[in-house]
């Protein structure tokens, strides 16, 4: 597409006109930037793009975006606009051709369990229907090939970097995972969602959103974009969801889920439920994974595939690593690794869990929380009785010892025990050597991520599971 016809599609407030070209594409790092790019100058709460605008002419960008003043230079065309974040998803899409219209999205949203839901639902997909590309956490993966993206919902270029190559490789059908961060930073605006799922919201990023409202409605903005949408009516925000959009497919335990789960089981193998009258079994004894699959079961339903086909398939689901993953040892220890990183996802972790077994947990809480967030973690780690070993899990701008005090007041009320070992090595190998056969020992937070922030935003190697072997081979 050339620069002349762009702006004829998008939205600005001024323009000073440079030579017109043929872009190759938009992006607003200028590190990205090549020959006949567009390069989007977005002040963030850390970066301003505007102080970079030099390096992307260098680099080869023949038309800047911009909110502030700037200093033209001769050939380059200069776009003022009012929100520039709007306006890189605007010009993705357009030289794109809007590739999410052409595709089946499915995006998922909430606090906890995205990953799992969407590589759930990629899952079913492909052994229902065929391919199925998923975009999260651990980058996206589109028939195989792995590509790296730079957060757990990458802004609209990488987004669309991957529906581009879907459609190149003949597959239909794409999940995501929709982060609030995501939402707000309009890193999804102009994808078309065929359907949106909700399934549950609790306490976390209030250091963004302010209040608990002002995160709903920013989960919100994935049901305004979805032809279908679908959430949980067990969680309370999930209710609110409901009532908002009356049209909405609900799952859950309760009586008036359209969706409904009946007659639930648990064995040390797993849980068994019905569905309709059909059965299903999954293997995981996490309690809260129900919800989960529930979600996964009534996208599935609205796809179009039949509830006998899913319970046989559905079983095998190999799970998602570091999501209640049990690590196989000699020592006749329950070693469990979970991403959980919020009060509600411990909550849920430990409710699952056996009363009458010992129980140890090694986790930290990042430097970007609140003190009232790493307090509800001290509360809840000693409200279900855990013997805490409070270490090291990105502090980032903040400090291990401001940390680690702020989660130990929360354990204050009901007298929890703790050791503290700010080495996060050093603790996990004292975890393994306090455990006697039978112990559940828990690794809480780091989950799949390969470093750790220990000083700013600069990123140390660090593998969680690795370590945890390592150690088990010498003790």
């Amino acid at each position: 597409m050339k620069l002349s016809d762009l702006v004829k599609k998008i939205k600005y407030l001024d323009i000073r006109h440079g030579a017109d070209f043929e872009i190759k594409a938009v992006t607003n790092n200028s590190k990205k930037v090549e020959k006949d790019f567009v390069f989007v100058a977005v002040k963030g709460s850390i970066f301003d793009g505007h102080k970079y605008i030099d390096d992307a002419i260098k680099n080869g960008a023949k038309a800047i975006v911009h909110t502030e003043e700037v200093e033209y230079k001769k050939e380059i065309t200069y776009l003022k606009v009012a929100d520039p974040r709007e306006t890189l998803a605007e010009i993705s899409n357009q030289i794109t051709g809007f590739p999410s219209e052409k595709l089946n999205v499915i995006g998922v949203t909430g606090t906890n369990g995205k990953t799992t839901t969407s590589k759930l639902i990629a899952y079913l997909i492909e052994k229902v229907f065929g391919p199925c590309a998923n975009i999260g956490t651990d980058g996206a993966n589109v028939g195989g090939e792995i590509i790296e993206t730079s957060n757990t919902t990458p802004d609209i270029t990488e987004i669309n970097r991957v529906l581009e190559k879907s459609l190149e490789k003949g597959i239909k059908y794409v999940t995501l995972e929709a982060s609030s961060h995501g939402l707000v930073q309009k890193r999804l605006a102009g994808v078309r969602f065929k359907v949106g799922i909700f399934n549950n919201l609790s306490t976390e990023h209030l250091d963004y959103h302010k209040t608990m409202e002002e995160y709903f409605k920013a989960k919100m903005i994935l049901f305004e974009n979805s032809e279908v949408t679908i959430a949980n009516i067990n969680d309370p925000w999930g209710k609110k969801a409901i009532e908002l959009y009356p049209k909405t497919l609900s799952f859950g335990k309760d009586a008036k889920a359209n969706i409904r789960a009946t007659d639930v089981r648990k064995t040390d193998k797993g849980i068994s439920f019905k569905v309709d009258g059909v059965d299903f079994f999954i293997r995981t004894i996490a309690d809260f994974e129900l919800n989960n699959y529930l979600a996964a079961i009534s996208t599935l339903k609205v796809l179009g595939a039949s509830l006998s086909k899913l319970s046989e398939v559905i079983t095998d689901f190999p799970g998602v690593g570091s999501r209640f993953e049990y690590i196989e040892n000699d020592k006749n220890l329950n070693i469990i690794v979970d991403f959980a990183h919020t009060p509600r996802a411990f909550e849920e972790i430990f409710k699952s869990l056996p009363a009458d077994k010992k129980k140890i947990a090694v986790f930290g809480i990042q430097g970007d929380r609140n003190e009232e967030f790493r307090m509800l973690i001290g509360k809840t780690v000693s409200d279900y009785g855990i013997y805490a070993i409070v270490t090291t899990d990105d502090p980032k701008f903040d400090t291990y010892e401001k940390i680690s005090k702020d989660i130990v007041s929360g354990m204050a009320e009901n007298y929890g025990a703790y050791t503290l070992i700010k080495d996060r090595k050093e603790a996990i190998e004292a975890a393994l050597r306090m455990a006697k056969p039978g112990d559940y020992v828990l690794f809480m937070g780091k989950g799949e991520e390969n470093f750790i922030k220990l000083h700013g935003n600069e990123k140390t190697p660090w593998n969680e599971k690795a370590t945890i072997r390592e150690i088990l081979g010498k003790i």
